[in-house]
């Protein structure tokens, strides 16, 4: 493995652009926000540059940018960073969607802008911590660390019904984050007993020999629910409603791209290396809870008449796919649900950020009427379609071939939970369909052209550019997937 010093600056320029961002004026906070975002995109891709463009997968294979700092050492706690293939893509998608993110017009740059960019540049900070860390009490610490800018972003620049959407989104990952906890101490306590010194450290623990088998499935459940309640799993998904729709869109956005990958980055790091016994035992358990993901929540997508609770459902119903590849317990399956996560990521980040511009051109839009907005910005929409058509897997798109491969890994572990997922894909055409038609066409296009009834103007500029870099990735993506199988 080639070890580089340096993994730190995806940790130190967050903080730093964070605490840059209180000396910023006010009325500059977004366009500061945009280019500091945009330096750390540049760094990121900079940074994973040696293990993207290896000349072949088994060269990659092989391959992994390793920094450890002593922090406690008595209590074998160390600041153990490591990028690899399996980190690689989540720490991308994490900067690509701060790009996304502080590109957003609205409230919040207006109410407490330092705050809001002060509260994003922390929350990349601590899911690039997250991800990048192979301490597990690291890990847990960054993981809690998330939901801080989450809560205040809800509770401060929230709609509706935020108070009620902060507490069900701290109960839920405070139960989560409890039972994570309690299964921490339980493995770093079990190292002690069998080595006599302390380790949080993901590699020694790995060493641990199951001397009580029983016990051991506990800690491997009291994972599973801390991850399952993140990415979320039906059924663990009962707060995700209230917070999508409640939070400002900036904090839907990250929920939808990047947060819900802590889960699946949780299960791929963490779960099934340490308990494979366990994930085979309930292997049959848990490729069917992802099947039922993807139907069901498709089923609440199609029913749904908000654009934000439609998103919501369909970003579960996507989710469920992922987890079907992981939970197939193969390397080429866990490939593919790391493709089609960078997928999903990708197009929800795309589709919340055109529905936030639909927003600022018309309030309250609903899907139960016909909106006819397509002929008025026909810009807009075309970049919407396009959202779309990746959304339900269109082949030439990234999330076609994550899903493709998806269900090929899944179809020897279960052929009945391969082809529900796969009626999932059917279902997914009919509520994206719906989203779009209703928000596009209908008899109403031809009123709403008048100019006093609209106040922005069709999509251009900056935006524009942000969108086709965007789709770039798609398309790229689904026509070069290789890129993504290295090191697997």
């Amino acid at each position: 493995m080639e070890n580089y010093n340096s993994l730190t600056w995806l940790l130190t320029l967050p903080l730093t652009a964070m605490v840059i961002s209180w000396l910023i004026p006010k009325a500059v906070q977004r366009l500061y926000a945009i280019f500091a975002s945009i330096a750390i995109f540049a760094v990121t891709v900079y940074q994973s540059a040696p293990l993207i463009f290896t000349k072949s997968g088994a060269e990659a294979a092989g391959m992994a940018i390793e920094q450890k700092l002593s922090w406690i050492p008595d209590l074998g706690m160390n600041l153990a960073l490591k990028l690899d293939s399996t980190s690689i893509w989540f720490v991308l998608l994490n900067a690509l969607t701060a790009v996304v993110v502080f590109s957003l017009r609205g409230n919040w740059y207006r109410k407490y802008p330092r705050v809001f960019t002060s509260l994003g540049f922390f929350l990349v900070f601590a899911l690039n911590a997250a991800f990048l860390s192979t301490d597990l009490v690291v890990f847990y610490l960054a993981y809690e660390a998330v939901f801080i800018p989450m809560i205040f972003m809800v509770g401060i620049w929230g709609e509706n019904q935020k108070a009620a959407a902060v507490f069900r989104f701290f109960l839920m990952s405070f139960l989560g984050s409890i039972l994570m906890l309690v299964s921490i101490f339980y493995l770093v306590f079990l190292y002690h007993s069998q080595t006599g010194s302390y380790s949080s450290n993901l590699e020694d623990l790995l060493k641990i020999t199951h001397s009580d088998e029983h016990a051991f499935r506990y800690v491997f459940l009291g994972f599973f629910f801390a991850f399952a309640l993140k990415v979320p799993l039906v059924p663990f998904h009962g707060w995700l409603k209230e917070v999508y729709v409640n939070s400002p869109m900036p904090g839907t956005i990250w929920l939808s791209a990047v947060l819900s990958k802590l889960g699946v980055f949780g299960f791929i790091r963490f779960v099934i290396p340490l308990f494979p016994e366990w994930a085979l035992a309930y292997q049959g358990w848990l490729v069917t809870l992802s099947a039922i993901t993807v139907l069901y929540a498709a089923l609440l997508a199609i029913r749904a008449n908000n654009p934000k609770e439609l998103l919501a459902y369909s970003s579960i119903s996507h989710l469920g796919f992922v987890m079907l590849g992981v939970f197939s317990l193969k390397t080429a399956g866990t490939t593919s649900a790391i493709l089609l996560s960078v997928g999903h990521g990708v197009v929800s980040a795309m589709l919340f950020y055109l529905l936030h511009q639909l927003d600022e051109r018309r309030s309250e839009l609903g899907l139960e009427k016909p909106h006819g907005l397509a002929k008025v910005y026909p810009t807009l929409f075309v970049a919407l379609f396009v959202g779309v058509l990746a959304s339900v897997s269109l082949p030439g798109t990234l999330n076609f071939c994550g899903e493709f491969l998806v269900l090929m890994n899944a179809y020897p572990v279960s052929v009945l939970c391969t082809i529900l997922s796969g009626v999932g894909v059917i279902f997914g055409a009919v509520y994206m369909l719906k989203f779009y038609q209703q928000l596009g066409f209908g008899k109403t296009a031809l009123e709403l052209q008048t100019p006093s009834s609209s106040s922005l103007k069709d999509l251009g500029g900056y935006d524009l550019v942000l969108l086709v870099c965007m789709i770039g990735i798609l398309i790229y993506g689904g026509f070069q997937p290789a890129i993504f199988l290295k090191g697997f």
